[in-house]
C-alpha cells in the first residue's frame, strides 16, 4: 500500500482518545479491509508520486475521512448506539449522520485522482461489437 493510515491516525479524527483500547481491534480490521480497496479505485499515478507531499497528504487525508466514517457507521449499528426517547414532543436521540459529512468530505477530495475520472484519452474500452455505426432500418419499430 503506498499510504499509511494507522490506527492512531483513525483516533486522532475520530477524537478517541489514545489510551483507550475499546476498538482497536476493529478499527485494524476496517484499516485493513479498505484501504487496499480505496487505493485501488487512485489512479496508480497519482499514488505513486511520492515526491509530491502535498499530493500524498491530500490522498492520505480523504482516504482517512472514508475510513473513518465507515467506523462510526459501524458503531452506529451497535446494539444501543441508536436509541431514541421522546418526552413531551422532544426526542432525544444520537446523531444519525455523524458519519455521511466524513464520507462525502473524503470522496469530494479523493474524486479528482480516481481512476473513473481519468481523461478519456487515458481510458481503454474493451468491446466485443464491431466498430462499425449501428443502422437503422426502415422496418424499425420504436
Amino acid at each position: 500500500m503506498a499510504l499509511t493510515i494507522t490506527k492512531a491516525d483513525v483516533k486522532r479524527k475520530l477524537m478517541i482518545a489514545s489510551g483507550d483500547t475499546t476498538y482497536d481491534s476493529a478499527i485494524d480490521s476496517l484499516i485493513a479491509e479498505m484501504q487496499p480497496a480505496l487505493e485501488y479505485t487512485i489512479d496508480s499515478a497519482y499514488l505513486s508520486d511520492t515526491g509530491n507531499t502535498g499530493l500524498q497528504a491530500t490522498l492520505k487525508l480523504g482516504v482517512l475521512e472514508v475510513i473513518c466514517a465507515e467506523f462510526l457507521d459501524q458503531v452506529l449499528r451497535e446494539m444501543g448506539a441508536s436509541e431514541e426517547f421522546t418526552i413531551a414532543g422532544l426526542t432525544v436521540s444520537e446523531r444519525k449522520e455523524r458519519g455521511v459529512g466524513l464520507l462525502q468530505q473524503g470522496l469530494e477530495r479523493l474524486a479528482p485522482y480516481m481512476k473513473s475520472h481519468a481523461p478519456a484519452g487515458d481510458m481503454q474500452i474493451a468491446s466485443s461489437t464491431s466498430d462499425e455505426e449501428p443502422a437503422m432500418s426502415e422496418e424499425s419499430v420504436w
